[in-house]
């Protein structure tokens, strides 16, 4: 996992001069981080070891080969957690009988800023190396956008969050920074190229620019701010709106992505991928071995060109013979290693096995559990409490910004608090359709209110959503007309059933009838 960066410095210490004295302890964790995730996202996209594989015997066969599940596994995880727009809605305890406008709102100004093509990339950045980063501010852009806010998923490569040590492990302060070059002249009036970084840092209150010559030298570059009409030269520049500019959404405690969870499963299947291939390569080119006889090269090429080899032997106690030296791999056996070893991945990251066998008489509930839909389920959800609580972090920046919104045109939010979103994570509502949809009736013929029952069910992504629009549909008195036709479909349910049961007991009669006058004959 990436390693998590702290500090014994306080909020209320952090200076620019402070900061500039941590920084270099703080780039140098950094940095390791910045190595190993760009290895993980290397190795994601195809740079894997086995294309450095070296043989050493017979070194002309080396085949080198590459089945990328990395790619695989991240992909099904971004397709599995992202594949739908993470939708806000409101909390069922939260004032059944009114639906807030400006929840709506706010998901209209994230369907502006396209989050959820970032949301996929802020999860693919979680899953190939553990951690990912969001940016929001204020819009910068003159021309009038919808939302009053910006966003966007920094490379995590280049960007960082340092924490406090403390028992709250509070955020202290983030950063980014970008490589550019510069020229320089020297004594001798000769220029030369050099490399630099300018490293933005955000805290909560204030925002710092830092130039790293990428030789241990740091200063501030001062922003030019005006005062009482005049330009003056500050070294850190105020944020109007105060809150966190950068917000880390790590996939667990330990930043650990899924890649290096099976990094050495993977690099085994791609070398018994290769070998066998070898094996395969090899048998096909099988050396022909000359015993008792000494051959010579030309003649044997001309022999071998037309299709025979002709040897003789001087001493009939040593005869000559010609044989070829083969040894073939089962390849039955290793394809039983290479399944054992994908298996093995898949169960590690809960990713369901695809199902090669006709399923018998098995439930779907039974296919669901067996070919571990139900586990992927289960851990995604454990996972989507991680990325719940820095979606919360990353809300409370984006609503002090709207409500702070001074423009006149458009939908404004102006009462909306963080206690009245839910953070819903939508994902295929199609499984089990028939014992939801039971399962609702049941519930609704107890005499659950409908908006709870909307709720446990789980068939809909905002039950509070569903629950108006039916509302609305069916009149104020839904619950009323809901229970009744309820109660009437169970009353029409078990008047068959009893009818039923009424025309087997005569059948049963009439057969008892039959059986006796049989045997009194």
């Amino acid at each position: 996992g990436r390693r998590i960066i702290y500090s014994s410095l306080t909020k209320e210490e952090l200076t620019p001069e402070k900061i500039i004295e941590i920084l270099p302890a703080v780039l140098r964790e950094h940095d390791i981080n910045s190595e190993e995730i760009d290895y993980l996202y290397k190795y994601y996209k195809g740079n894997q070891p086995v294309l450095n594989k070296v043989k050493n015997i017979r070194p002309e066969i080396n085949h080198k080969v590459l089945e990328n599940h990395a790619y695989e596994f991240v992909e099904f995880r971004k397709a599995n957690d992202f594949g739908e727009p993470v939708q806000y809605i409101q909390k069922g305890e939260k004032n059944m009988e009114n639906v807030n406008p400006e929840i709506s709102t706010l998901n209209a100004y994230m369907e502006s800023e396209d989050k959820s093509s970032l949301d996929k990339d802020l999860g693919e950045w979680r899953s190939i190396c553990g951690t990912a980063y969001r940016w929001v501010d204020v819009d910068s852009s003159k021309d009038e956008d919808e939302a009053p806010f910006e966003i966007s998923t920094p490379d995590p490569r280049r960007t960082f969050v340092v924490y406090s040590s403390g028992i709250k492990g509070e955020q202290l302060f983030a950063g980014h920074y970008s490589y550019f070059s510069e020229t320089v002249m020297t004594e001798e009036n000769k220029s030369f190229q050099t490399k630099y970084r300018e490293i933005t840092i955000y805290t909560d209150k204030y925002m710092m620019r830092v130039k790293d010559s990428l030789r241990g030298n740091y200063s501030i570059i001062p922003y030019e701010i005006k005062v009482d009409g005049k330009i003056t030269e500050v070294k850190k520049y105020p944020l109007i709106l105060t809150g966190k500019r950068i917000i880390e959404y790590p996939m667990n405690q330990s930043r650990i992505g899924d890649i290096e969870l099976v990094m050495s499963i993977t690099d085994a299947i791609n070398q018994v991928k290769s070998n066998n291939l070898d094996g395969i390569d090899q048998f096909i080119q099988s050396l022909l071995v000359f015993i008792n006889q000494t051959v010579d090269p030309k003649e044997f090429k001309k022999l071998v060109a037309l299709g025979a080899v002709e040897v003789t032997s001087s001493d009939s106690n040593r005869p000559a013979d010609v044989k070829l030296l083969t040894s073939q791999m089962n390849h039955a056996d290793t394809k039983v290693v290479t399944d054992d070893l994908y298996n093995s991945a898949l169960s590690i990251l809960a990713i369901p096995k695809q199902n090669q066998k006709a399923s018998g008489g098995d439930t779907g509930e039974a296919r669901l559990l067996g070919e571990g839909w139900t586990m992927a389920y289960q851990r995604a959800k454990q996972d989507d409490l991680s990325f719940k609580k820095s979606e919360r972090e990353f809300l409370k920046t984006v609503l002090k910004i709207c409500k702070a919104d001074t423009r006149e045109a458009g939908e404004k939010i102006k009462k909306l608090k963080i206690s009245d979103i839910d953070i819903r994570i939508p994902r295929d509502k199609s499984d089990n359709l028939l014992v939801k949809a039971q399962a609702l009736l049941n519930l609704l013929q107890s005499g659950v209110h409908p908006e709870v029952a909307f709720s446990i069910v789980g068939l809909f992504g905002d039950p509070h959503d569903v629950y108006q629009k039916s509302a609305k549909f069916q009149g104020e008195d839904f619950w009323k007309k809901v229970k009744e036709k309820v109660d009437k479909m169970a009353e029409q349910e078990a008047n068959e059933n009893k009818s039923k049961t009424t025309l087997s007991g005569e059948g049963k009669d009439q057969t008892d009838k039959k059986d006796t006058v049989s045997s009194q004959e």
